[in-house]
Order: C-alpha cells, then sequence, then structure tokens
C-alpha cells in the first residue's frame, strides 16, 4: 500500500512485444529463465507475479539491462512510479543510447510531480527516437510536452565518463548548481547493490547541488524509510513540502512515515492533504482509515474504508481489499 496510481498509456500487446524486442545481454541462465518466465505472465496480464520474475532476474544479473526494462515497465503499469523510475533509470545507465527508457521516466517523474525532470527526460526521448513504428509515442510525448508547457528542444547528450568516475556532465552540473539527472540513477545504483551509507551521501550530495529538485528528497526519504530511519525520513519529507506544499509524492510518503512511527493525528492530517491533490487514488484512504482508527474516530474509519473499497480496483491489492472488509465489518459491528 505504498505506491502513487500512474495513467496507463500502454496497451498489453504493446508492451509485450516492446519486451520482446530487447535481446538479454548477458544474462545469466537464471536471469535468463526468470526474465522468459516474465515475458509469459505479462502477456497473460498477470502483472504482480511477472514484476516477480523480473525482479528475481535483475537479482540474478544486476546488469541485465533487457530485465530493468520489463520491471520498469510493469512496476509503471501496476501504478508503483517511484520504483519505475529508478528501474528506467537502471536501463539508460545500461544503455545510454536507446531511447526507449525515456519515454516511460518521463510519464513516471510527471506523475510523481517532478515537472523539470519529466521534461528533460521526454525532450531526450523525442530527440533519440527515430524509428517510424515509434511515432506515435513520440507525437504523445510532444503533447505533454506541450501540456506542461516545455519548448520542444533537445537535451545536452550524455557526456562520457571521465577521470575519477565523475562524468563531465555531473561536472558542470555541480558547478552551475544543478545535478545531472545521473546522479541520481547513481545514488539508486549503489543502492541497489546495497551499498546505503553511500547511496544516502549521493542523494543528500544531489540534493545539496540542486536543492529544487524535490524527486531526490523523496528518494533519499523512502530509502531511509526503507532502512527503518522513520525520524530522518520524516525530517526529508517535511524540507521537501516546505519547498512545495502541493508536493503529492512527499504528501503521500510523510504520512506513511507518521503512521509507521504511530503519529496518527500528523498522519491524518498529511493523508488528507494528499487526497485533496489525488482524490482518486485508492491507496491514501486505506492508510487514512488505518490512522482513523487507531485515533478512535471509528465513524471517520469506516467512511475511509468505504471510500477505499468504493475505489481499489486493481487485482493486485485482493489482500489490502480484504483487510479493509474485515475492518469495515469489525467497526459496524461495534
Amino acid at each position: 500500500m505504498h505506491s502513487l496510481i500512474s495513467r496507463r498509456y500502454f496497451s498489453g500487446s504493446v508492451i509485450v512485444l516492446t519486451l520482446l524486442a530487447f535481446p538479454l545481454w548477458a544474462a545469466t541462465p537464471a536471469s535468463d529463465a526468470a526474465y522468459a518466465e516474465g515475458q509469459t505472465l505479462l502477456a497473460g496480464k498477470r502483472l504482480p507475479e511477472a514484476a516477480q520474475k523480473f525482479e528475481a532476474a535483475v537479482a540474478s544479473d544486476p546488469g541485465s539491462a533487457a530485465a530493468w526494462y520489463a520491471l520498469a515497465v510493469v512496476r509503471r503499469k501496476l501504478g508503483q512510479c517511484t520504483s519505475a523510475i529508478a528501474a528506467y533509470r537502471r536501463f539508460a545507465l545500461l544503455q545510454p543510447d536507446k531511447p526507449e527508457p525515456y519515454y516511460g521516466l518521463g510519464l513516471c517523474l510527471k506523475e510523481t510531480g517532478d515537472k523539470s525532470a519529466a521534461v528533460d527526460a521526454l525532450k531526450r526521448y523525442v530527440a533519440m527516437e527515430k524509428q517510424p513504428a515509434s511515432q506515435k509515442w513520440v507525437d504523445n510525448a510532444r503533447a505533454i510536452l506541450s501540456e506542461l508547457g516545455a519548448q520542444e528542444t533537445a537535451p545536452a547528450a550524455p557526456a562520457s565518463q571521465g577521470e575519477g568516475g565523475k562524468s563531465g556532465a555531473a561536472a558542470k552540473a555541480a558547478e552551475s548548481g544543478k545535478p545531472a539527472a545521473g546522479d541520481l540513477a547513481e545514488a539508486q545504483a549503489l543502492r541497489d547493490r546495497g551499498h546505503i551509507d553511500e547511496a544516502i551521501a549521493r542523494y543528500q550530495q544531489a540534493i545539496t547541488d540542486d536543492p529544487k529538485r524535490l524527486a531526490v528528497r523523496a528518494a533519499l526519504g523512502e530509502l531511509l524509510l526503507q532502512v527503518h530511519r522513520d525520524d530522518d525520513a520524516i525530517d526529508v519529507f517535511r524540507a521537501a513540502l516546505e519547498r512545495n506544499p502541493t508536493y503529492p509524492q512527499a504528501l503521500y510518503d510523510l504520512a506513511f512515515a507518521l503512521r509507521a512511527r504511530d503519529r496518527q493525528a500528523e498522519a491524518v492530517d498529511a493523508y488528507q492533504r494528499y487526497i485533496k491533490l489525488r482524490p482518486n487514488d485508492p491507496d491514501a484512504y486505506y492508510g487514512l482509515a488505518r490512522a482513523l482508527q487507531k485515533l478512535g474516530r471509528n465513524a471517520d474509519a469506516r467512511q475511509a474504508y468505504e471510500s477505499y473499497l468504493g475505489l481499489e480496483k486493481r487485482p493486485s491489492e485482493k489482500r489490502w481489499i480484504a483487510s479493509a472488509q474485515t475492518q469495515l465489518r469489525t467497526l459496524k459491528a461495534r
């Protein structure tokens, strides 16, 4: 129950064909097998199971670009945009000359509220994608750029890595006060390899380089949550909201973190602020209901559970639907 809802832009058949177009770059036999099983599950629209297989594939071989791309696509279809962003960026690190990840990456960044990064990603996609068969997606990217009020100009080409492992683009970004998109990807790569302290330091440096990049703050906060540094995560999310009080991702994650620390009244406030921005996101109503229930506000909790059940239509959320139904029956019996 810790994800934002993304829009569905691709049909299942288009996604499957897209994934089949990628070879298995240097995959291990275990990764190869898991990837193939994931494709079968994806073709059958069994998205949660497909995600598990693609996760197994990248765990077996972190260098399998195809598996990272497949995982990113499925995560986006499941509404898990934050996780999808990380997977798209991992693919882009492995295959920097491929345009494919920048379309989905741009959509997810837009969904999570990072407009400037979304614009950068979509401009890069439009500049790189030359296949006639992809014209539909190029046109859609241009339409989204127009919606975001962006001029369509090609972003700077990725710089090759220089001395010391820092790219020329990153060095220029440090001088200008704006971090390169690769900084966030590097932090994510460190996190994926289990180098948590180094990843945290990389995120913090990216924030220092450009305090306006709210998505970096959100990614840092989520990592801190994962390693059970909840109070630090709360501070990070609050700092993001000081810069933009209506940043949806930070509001949702703040509410989640506050509830985890049993700060239920504050969590209720954060959930309600989030719901004003995203009234059709079922996840927030479930968290809100749990917080209200803990506070003894049973009538309000019942209403929140009912709102959740009225909105939640995702087959992958059956566990939470059943839990909400059970809690609702308990509350009505009182």
